[in-house]
């Protein structure tokens, strides 16, 4: 497999795994316009319940989409731009878009 080829699968994969569900595309895409978020703040701003949130943030942070900071019993989220794969999609997204993102 050429490796543009495989490049494009795995940001199909993640774009799919980003919208394979609402609550967890708004997460996403909340955190990429604000950058670091506590889960109230995320709460608040995505008017999603506490429990989808944790879930949704959760599985993020295991597959390495976001990043997770302590501060003791606080915990701070972000985009992990960390991951290729996100580097590569906040530069697609950077590309093809008119409004400022948070790096």
């Amino acid at each position: 497999m050429e490796e543009g080829s495989k490049l494009g699968d795995e940001i199909i994969s993640l774009l799919e795994e980003i919208s394979s569900s609402a609550s967890g595309s708004r997460i996403f895409w909340r955190l990429l316009r604000n950058g670091e978020m506590s889960l109230s703040e995320i709460i608040r701003q995505t008017n999603l319940n506490h429990s989808i949130v944790k879930k949704r943030v959760s599985r993020m942070v295991e597959i390495g989409l976001v990043k997770e900071k302590s501060f003791g019993r606080i915990r701070i989220y972000a985009i992990n731009q960390g991951n290729p794969n996100i580097r590569l999609l906040l530069n697609l997204v950077k590309k093809t878009s008119c409004e400022p993102l948070q790096e």
